[in-house]
């Protein structure tokens, strides 16, 4: 990683701000003391590329724009496997990318997460299918695209929510909600949901883009409800098809329970990949706030303050009381808090976002490590971001307090270099930019 040059630079007047300075340093300080190798040309590009996901039967299901690529997974645990009852554990699960993988290897996988959207596509993703299951679908399609659905459904009390659909795709998908419903088989009633889930943007007059939605531009709203039914059963005839050509020789258990809180998982875990969000300021009841909706989810704007108090601090928008203080970072509580409080920020909540972060962070890694077994490895893929012209080097930071809980630090593998709006690319110097990247970090507990 060139250290030895970036540390000259970082002393010289390119940077003229000596508080920053120091911060660079300590970062070039702690990767002096890390193996870092680039994996840049991998040929499984990005690690959190969903991209690659939806080549891959049951994956494909639902694109979860912050999920794994299966091939990243399944190359995690062939490089780092003791043996094969090894029990593979994602303290955030998402969608199940990890437990699905693993499953299909043959292994016990868990995951945790709070996030009942997810937890309830997970579900249906690493489920077992019966002929008698498959038989229920495929009879339940037949009698969709014949029936005339006279019922509708309640909509969901958000008129912004309600607004992203012309009324007569909301009328639509309400009459296909109430059919759903009356569906009297669990598993055919899981698929038709999934299928209209995955395709709520398609059919919503605005798309996700960042931190939220936009309007799509030239819109041209489905309103017959004929070709609805078409789009749905095409989903469904590819759900079919995947379970047909998969087969899940282990057994996918999805938890519903957050990983900075005490848990114990029903065995000790000896393989850990996962990808905790990062300190990007995304809110995730903002970017899927349609499907949290129309899932049942979200019932109330209460369940949405819940669901944002539930989850790790990384970003602005809700107030959280300070938690988890003992588990923080010392350098980012006093040096990094202080550099970013004296900063003109388009939000005064980041200082305290950041250092939440890494608190939350810390009692992650403390909780995690009573549910592994002696010598388990653990990959955790994070983002690192950019505030007020400083790189958060979150890879290198995290791995400090993995350390102090009492972690081995086998190293990290950089997979692509990040960037940031334009304001904050033009406070970077060219050897400040290569902080900003997407990383695996490999621990190993003793």
């Amino acid at each position: 990683m060139e250290s030895g040059i970036q540390k000259k630079i970082f002393k010289n007047s390119l940077i003229k701000d000596e508080e920053k300075r120091s911060i660079l340093n300590y970062y070039l300080d702690l990767e002096n003391r890390i193996s870092i190798n680039s994996r840049e040309n991998s040929d499984q590009g990005t690690p959190v590329n969903f991209q690659l996901a939806k080549k891959f039967p049951r994956h494909r299901w639902y694109t979860y724009k912050e999920g794994f690529s299966p091939v990243f997974v399944s190359d995690f645990i062939n490089r780092f496997r003791k043996s094969e009852s090894d029990v593979i554990f994602d303290p955030f699960g998402g969608i199940g990318t990890s437990v699905l993988e693993g499953a299909m290897k043959g292994y016990n996988s868990y995951s945790n997460d709070i996030n009942g959207l997810s937890n309830y596509i997970a579900n249906i993703k690493t489920a077992n299918y019966s002929e008698k299951d498959l038989s229920d679908i495929k009879k339940a399609c037949d009698e969709f695209i014949n029936n005339e659905l006279t019922e509708n459904a309640s909509p969901p009390d958000h008129d912004t929510v309600l607004n992203y659909f012309d009324q007569k795709v909301l009328e639509n998908i309400l009459s296909i909600q109430a059919w759903i419903n009356n569906l009297d088989s669990s598993k055919t009633r899981n698929l038709f949901n999934l299928s209209l889930i995955t395709n709520l943007e398609y059919f919503s007059s605005h798309r996700k883009d960042g931190n939220g939605v936009k309007r799509k531009s030239n819109h041209v709203p489905i309103t017959k409800l004929s070709d609805t039914k078409e789009i749905l059963i095409k989903n469904i005839e590819l759900f079919i098809k995947d379970i047909e050509s998969t087969k899940i020789s282990g057994n996918g258990n999805i938890l519903t329970q957050s990983s900075f809180d005490k848990y114990e998982l029903p065995e000790k875990a000896d393989l850990v990949i996962t990808s905790p969000p990062y300190a990007n300021c995304f809110d995730y009841s903002k970017v899927y706030l349609v499907e949290l909706w129309f899932s049942g989810i979200f019932k109330n704007k209460m369940d949405q303050k819940i669901f944002r108090e539930s989850s790790i601090i990384s970003h602005v928008h809700y107030n959280w009381d300070k938690r988890h203080e003992n588990f923080g970072n010392e350098f980012v509580n006093s040096d990094i808090y202080n550099y970013l409080s004296n900063k003109d920020l388009w939000d005064k909540k980041i200082p305290k976002m950041v250092t939440g972060y890494f608190s939350d962070m810390g009692k992650v890694l403390t909780e995690m490590s009573h549910n592994l077994n002696k010598g388990a490895t653990v990959g955790m893929v994070v983002g690192n971001s950019v505030y007020a012209g400083l790189p958060i080097a979150t890879d290198l930071l995290i791995t400090e307090m993995a350390k102090d809980v009492g972690y081995e630090v086998e190293g990290i593998e950089v997979y692509r270099q990040l960037n940031s709006s334009p304001q904050q690319m033009k406070k970077l110097t060219t050897e400040e930019k290569k902080f900003l990247r997407e990383s695996l970090i490999i621990l190993k507990w003793k």
